[in-house]
């Protein structure tokens, strides 16, 4: 739900502008209240969004990250593929919605480091395509929890990947806006991602590559025939394929009610958006990095795209699901959040300026589900640390798919 933090300059939004646009002709529908004139301006149109009954190689339920990222790298192989989301372009239902995100590669797992090291090289060439600058290295912090900092140091270690550890006193001197108590690991190579534009950037190379994408077709039904087929209902109608991957975050278990999945808890968290003390242009110094206390409550924080600064609570929300969500934030967690910031972050105001919330689904042990049975695939339980591994998540669950 992680350079440049400052707003973009006019020709910047601009482009943003043609491109976001530019992806909602392409996904086949248009946010409430675009205008037409826009669109045809541009010399784009909206495209039929029904589903004529075809055969394709692919199709992928969930218009996500993790889903248009599949569909990216099949299409990439030559593969046809539809891509069906059962809401519209940009919505706030799901994981993937938000401006920002943590990137960093350090995990106590070799194979998470790995994988997302694999999904920095993608991250990179994406940037090469679009001309997008996407991931800011502007450094990580991680404290809290010395023998998690000991296992998180080993497994960087184990894959040549560079890393600090200071002692509180001295993180604190280096970084004085932020507060340290005990050790600190410093991961020089990490940062923050522009989600966003990283999720435009996806769509955008998806439909170039051939795919398709459907917005507010809710798919009905995933029947499989066989190992080489299966036949996805929706209310628009039916796609017949030889396999379907479903990156449905909080809707998984519901679209497949008979898969062999590990229990996913869907939880509605909460996030909150706070002013830097310093100028609005200051430099990377003069704000937080972003960061990862651990501890019995764990906070994470991240410059946000418009100027402010966002600090999250990890693994503390309501169990809900992702119809039942409430999008309120209580009372009791701003005050919580204000006193955290308070006592911790002296280079941010402690008062907060808006908050929103997200949706984490997430699998007992916070491993990953990357698994396929017969012609069905699933990328499920992400746990609230995926948007970082989207592309190589999506390249293995393409391969999976298209074996």
């Amino acid at each position: 739900m992680a350079g440049d933090d400052q707003d973009p300059d006019t020709s910047s939004a601009d482009e943003t502008r043609k491109a976001l646009v530019k992806f909602w002709a392409a996904t086949g529908a248009a946010p409430e209240g675009m205008d037409d004139r826009l669109i045809d301006d541009l010399g784009l149109r909206i495209s039929d969004t029904r589903v004529v009954e075809r055969d394709v190689d692919l199709v992928v339920v969930g218009g996500g990250a993790m889903g248009v990222a599949t569909a990216w790298c099949a299409a990439g192989e030559g593969a046809s593929v539809v891509v069906l989301e059962r809401f519209g372009p940009g919505h706030h239902r799901g994981a993937s919605h938000g401006g920002e995100r943590i990137f960093r590669h350090a995990h106590e797992d070799p194979g998470y480091v790995d994988m997302a090291l694999a999904a920095e090289h993608a991250w990179t060439r994406l940037e090469q395509d679009t001309g997008r600058t996407l991931i800011h290295r502007v450094g990580f912090v991680e404290h809290g929890d010395p023998a998690e900092l000991d296992r998180i140091a080993a497994a960087a270690n184990t894959t040549g990947l560079a890393t600090e550890r200071l002692s509180g006193a001295e993180a604190s001197r280096r970084w004085p806006t932020m507060r340290f108590v005990t050790d600190v690991l410093f991961q020089p190579g990490a940062g923050w991602m522009r989600a966003a534009d990283a999720l435009v950037a996806l769509a955008t190379q998806a439909t170039e590559r051939g795919a398709e994408l459907r917005h507010d077709v809710a798919v009905e039904a995933i029947e499989p025939v066989g190992d080489g087929e299966v036949r996805v209902r929706t209310g628009a109608g039916t796609l017949v394929s030889r396999a379907v991957v479903v990156t449905a975050g909080a809707w998984t278990t519901n679209l497949l009610p008979d898969f062999p999945l590990p229990p996913l808890t869907t939880t509605e968290e909460h996030v909150f958006f706070v002013r830097p003390k310093g100028p609005k242009s200051a430099e990377p110094g003069e704000v937080p990095l972003p960061f990862l206390h651990g501890g019995e409550l764990v906070r994470y924080g991240l410059p946000a795209t418009n100027g402010l600064f966002k600090v999250g609570e990890h693994h503390s929300g309501a169990v809900t699901t992702g119809d039942g969500r409430t999008f309120v934030t209580e009372p009791v967690r701003v005050e919580r959040i204000e006193q955290y910031i308070a006592e911790w972050l002296p280079g941010l105001v402690p008062e907060v300026l808006d908050s929103t919330t997200c949706l984490y689904t997430s699998t007992p042990t916070h491993e990953f589900v990357l698994d396929r049975q017969g012609p069905v695939v699933v990328g499920a339980g992400f746990s609230g640390i995926g948007f970082k591994y989207v592309p190589e998540v999506g390249r293995r669950l393409a391969a999976l798919a298209l074996r």
